[in-house]
């Protein structure tokens, strides 16, 4: 297992920004003397983080490094800063182009990452998982694959938050992401105008903890998918919004990258 930690130059973000990149390359066992060999070029995961997070978060509070070691999968982690994956045009932090194209462009000429859209996926925690929907279904024909993840489907609730002292309920925060919040609907930052417009929409999985505040959202945005008949797994279990969840539903998710 080889694991990169660095900095790339992207004209998205007109900066360098960070990511961690998970390759199950060396596969070496020391003490029972045995190597596995996975084959190049590898299936890759695009894994987001959540608001505050950072791209070594997940090394820090998961175990899908030893995950990917053993399935032969490669991971890579941008840092997504609080930016919920989307473009700011304003600030020209174009993370949702970042995470859907370029970043894709600049690992798979560094790394033996395969450029098939069958062996490529999106996916994320929280704020991770509305930019895995968002980027998933914009950049539709680059990902086979979405998972969702306790995710933070909240673009219809922000419009009416006024509560300044928290950053959480702040319409100001909000706005200074996705810039005018009456403007969301109908918009690419619309998951359901996303859904209703994508010619070929990628496979969604979606898990949340039914003790999480987020449950609710995920569950009718399920629903929402099955009257549209759009293709979608859904599993709510016990847990909340902890990294213990994200930890067995990253996973779980990654399953179906493999069998298949």
């Amino acid at each position: 297992m080889v694991l990169f930690r660095g900095d790339i130059k992207c004209k998205s973000l007109q900066r360098r920004t960070s990511i961690s990149v998970i390759l199950p390359a060396d596969n070496i066992h020391f003490l029972q003397d045995t190597e596995e060999i996975v084959p190049q070029p590898y299936k890759t995961l695009y894994l987001l983080h959540g608001l505050y997070g950072s791209d070594d978060i997940f090394l820090a509070n998961t175990s899908i490094q030893k995950f990917a070691e053993d399935n032969g999968i490669a991971i890579v982690i941008p840092c997504g800063e609080n930016s919920f994956y989307v473009d700011n045009p304003k600030a020209h932090a174009y993370y949702g182009e970042y995470v859907g194209q370029e970043l894709l462009d600049i690992t798979r000429n560094i790394f033996p990452l395969s450029d098939k859209r069958e062996d490529t996926f999106i996916a994320g925690f929280s704020m991770g998982g509305y930019g895995a929907l968002r980027n998933g279904l914009k950049y539709y024909e680059n990902f086979s694959k979405i998972g969702m993840i306790s995710s933070a489907l909240i673009t219809d609730d922000i419009v009416s938050y006024t509560d300044d002292s928290n950053v959480l309920r702040s319409r100001d925060f909000y706005e200074s992401i996705f810039g005018n919040l009456d403007e969301i609907e109908g918009s690419e930052n619309d998951p359901k105008h996303l859904i209703e417009t994508c010619p070929d929409i990628p496979d969604i999985y979606m898990a949340c903890g039914i003790d999480d505040f987020l449950f609710r959202k995920n569950a009718d945005f399920y629903l929402y998918l099955k009257e549209n008949d759009v293709p979608a797994t859904f599993v709510g279990d016990e847990g909340e919004h902890t990294w213990d969840f994200a930890d067995k539903y990253v996973k779980e998710f990654m399953k179906t990258l493999i069998t298949d």
